[in-house]
């Protein structure tokens, strides 16, 4: 696949707008075949800039940051055998603990109002795949997410068993939230738990709820930790792990530094101890940063 003819100017129509948790959205955007060729896991940048709606506020941002508005990316949940591309988006909320300014274009896309119009968009790019080799050298992948990080291994999951790729491949989803409410694409995961229970398995994790078990045998309390995981991983030299999710923010480190208090460590953060304590090699190790 060419890489400079994936990354550049795109649009399509949003056709569908799908609300898959009480806060987050699913935009199914419809475009010609040969315009979606891309890799599982992968992202676009959406500028936010083309929304009229958006302008006085973009104009404000930009005279107090000293700096044009920057294009946000935006992982893709479809895969390239879709019919459509399409981003889910939970909408960031402002924590000035957190970050600086607040959320500019999540709170537009997390919602239904661009159902019927024109998505631009630049991609494809990122590096949040699968090798295609990858049956060669393991036998298993983990894929550790929390909330809205479910998005790009949802497209690798469905990349891998929906189409019977690297069948000797076993997949595991260890899948963090607060609430059973808030698990992104529950049906969709069942439904793949369900046709491929010889190739994939699911713990979900309800930080916030109690007696989560009673959703099912695949519901735990609490964070996962080595604990919970080590029985689990055959050989962890050879296992390739995925995780995507929130991390320590710039701003905080930024808080961080000034006031000589450490920030408290996020989902990634904590993920990545457990990953260094079950002995999965940095190598075997691809993480990316969401909301």
């Amino acid at each position: 696949m060419d890489t400079a003819k994936k990354i550049r100017p795109r649009k399509g129509k949003v056709i569908e707008a799908i609300l898959e948790a009480p806060d987050t959205w699913t935009l199914h955007v419809e475009m010609e075949k040969e315009e979606r060729q891309y890799l599982a896991g992968q992202f676009i940048s959406i500028d936010p800039r083309q929304f009229p709606e958006l302008s006085e506020v973009i104009k404000y941002l930009e005279h107090v940051k000293k700096r044009r508005e920057l294009v946000r990316a935006y992982s893709l949940a479809s895969i390239p055998s879709e019919p459509y591309i399409s981003i889910t988006t939970k909408p960031e909320r402002f924590y000035p603990d957190e970050m600086q300014y607040p959320p500019l274009l999540s709170p537009l896309l997390a919602s239904n109002v661009l159902k019927g119009r024109e998505l631009q968009f630049s991609g494809y790019t990122g590096a949040y795949v699968l090798p295609g080799d990858h049956a060669n050298t393991t036998s298993e992948v983990f894929h550790f997410v929390a909330g809205s990080g479910a998005v790009p291994n949802f497209a690798l999951l469905k990349d891998e068993l929906t189409l019977e790729k690297n069948i000797s491949v076993f997949h595991t989803l260890i899948d963090v939230n607060k609430t059973y409410a808030d698990i992104i694409y529950r049906e969709q995961l069942d439904m793949l738990l369900k046709q491929y229970a010889s190739r994939f398995r699911i713990m979900h994790f309800l930080t916030r709820e109690e007696n989560p078990e009673r959703h099912g045998s695949h519901y735990f309390s609490g964070r996962p930790t080595t604990e919970h995981l080590r029985p689990l991983i055959k050989d962890p030299t050879t296992a390739l792990a995925y995780a995507c999710g929130a991390a320590v923010t710039k701003w905080q480190k930024k808080a961080a530094l000034e006031t000589g208090i450490e920030p408290k460590p996020r989902f990634l953060e904590g993920i990545t101890q457990v990953i260094h304590e079950l002995g999965i090699d940095k190598k075997r190790f691809k993480k990316e940063v969401y909301g």
